[in-house]
């Protein structure tokens, strides 16, 4: 049985402003309503609000094709795989992953991931002073990228050049498209030459490019068109969203004393912080999550017709009291944090969770036995920004202490 569609027109899918509220901007509306109708001035979309509607609608792929993955994009140039794939060919690419992207696999990468993390801290403490963001959020996953593609590490300036362009809006705030498609297609330009000379010189290197390039689907190998849009995702999925998970963590222990002593005390200890990792991905879940409805569903009391845009913000699915008491808050010391959906669910559940946890862990437990007091620079207020992924623009930190 259907209910009144609740309509707002003050909701922006991109925007920017103070860091809680990337994520406090979806409290107001779930507290009233599982689902809404936003309609902007250039686009309209579905909102899907609270945690138990959210995991239905990803478990559904048949009526919410992952064609679409943002309003902002309505009709996608390419397809990025296999995000941008539904099943059954969604199936295909995601068994070849699958195999790079397990536990085990994930965890031959600690000790490559520890040693750095040393590095970039002890590089960081020297100096008494840093942009977190810069320094450390976005080097630390590039460089666990170009390794594990099997890339020179010496393309580390470029592609963080190139995932600025890509992936976050400008100083002032703005989701450029024009930009934006500028960064993309400079990545598909590299990943295009560097499969063509693989091929060419006959000599497929390391890592998981060179793994790639033997691939088949049904017998036959893999289009050369493919392979690029699969290395495009995983340089952009992959990317961006531990970077930001990182740095709202960071802002949060920064600001909050007693959790950052806690996280410290772990850290000096040896003991694991995979529980805080846990917590701080519940709460601070970066992506909002895109879908294009495939066929009419009833989905929340709301009649969704095919052909309709939704959005689903994970972190409001997160912070959902119907899931359990004090979701709406966040607890660092309990040691049993709280079901979350920070990497979606159904078929195109993240397949690099494993390697996000990883890094997390080891850059937040890394960072606090160095710097274990640190604080914000007094003269700054953090920004963030808000549409595809969370962000933070700047984070300078400073007073570090031992």
């Amino acid at each position: 049985m259907t209910t009144p569609t609740t309509e707002v027109t003050d909701h922006r899918l991109v925007g920017v402003g103070a860091v809680d509220e990337a994520g406090d901007r979806f409290d107001a509306l779930r507290a009233l309503h599982r689902i809404v109708k936003v309609t902007e001035p250039d686009l309209s979309y579905w909102l899907v609000l609270d945690h138990d509607l959210v995991r239905e609608c990803l478990q559904n792929p048949a009526a919410f094709s992952s064609e679409v993955i943002t309003p902002l994009s309505p009709d996608p140039p390419f397809a990025m795989i296999p995000i941008q794939l539904d099943p059954p060919e969604h199936t295909q690419w995601r068994r070849l992953l699958a195999q790079y992207f397990s536990p085990r696999t994930m965890g031959l990468l600690r000790p490559r991931l520890e040693e750095r993390t040393v590095e970039l801290v002890a590089a960081i403490r020297a100096r008494g002073e840093c942009d977190y963001v810069e320094d450390f959020a976005l080097e630390l996953p590039t460089v666990v990228f170009l390794e594990l593609m099997g890339l020179p590490i010496d393309e580390l300036p470029t592609f963080l050049a190139w995932e600025a362009q890509a992936l976050a809006p400008t100083d002032e705030g703005v989701f450029d498209p024009e930009r934006q498609i500028g960064g993309i297609f400079s990545v598909v330009g590299y990943f295009q030459a560097e499969i063509a000379r693989r091929r060419e010189s006959g000599e497929r290197g390391d890592g998981l490019l060179a793994a790639m390039l033997g691939w088949e689907l049904d017998g036959v190998p893999a289009p050369d068109d493919a392979l690029v849009n699969c290395c495009l995702l995983l340089f952009l999925a992959g990317l961006d969203t531990v970077a930001m998970s990182l740095s709202f963590a960071m802002h949060h222990l920064a600001t909050h004393d007693a959790d950052r002593r806690h996280v410290a005390r772990l850290a000096a200890a040896g003991e694991s912080i995979d529980g805080v990792v846990e917590e701080l991905l519940r709460f601070y879940a970066v992506p909002e999550v895109g879908r294009k409805v495939k066929q009419d569903i009833e989905i929340g009391g709301q009649q969704l017709r095919a052909g309709d845009l939704v959005v689903f913000p994970l972190v409001s699915a997160n912070r959902d009291e119907a899931l359990v008491a004090g979701a709406d808050a966040l607890d660092l010391t309990t040691g049993q944090p709280a079901p979350h959906l920070a990497f979606g669910a159904g078929p195109h559940r993240c397949l690099g969770s494993h390697l996000a946890r990883i890094e997390m862990s080891v850059a937040l437990a890394g960072w606090h036995r160095a710097i274990p007091d640190y604080a914000l620079r007094p003269d700054t207020t953090p920004q963030a920004y808000w549409g595809n992924v969370h962000g933070i623009f700047s984070l300078p930190l400073e007073k570090f202490g031992s």
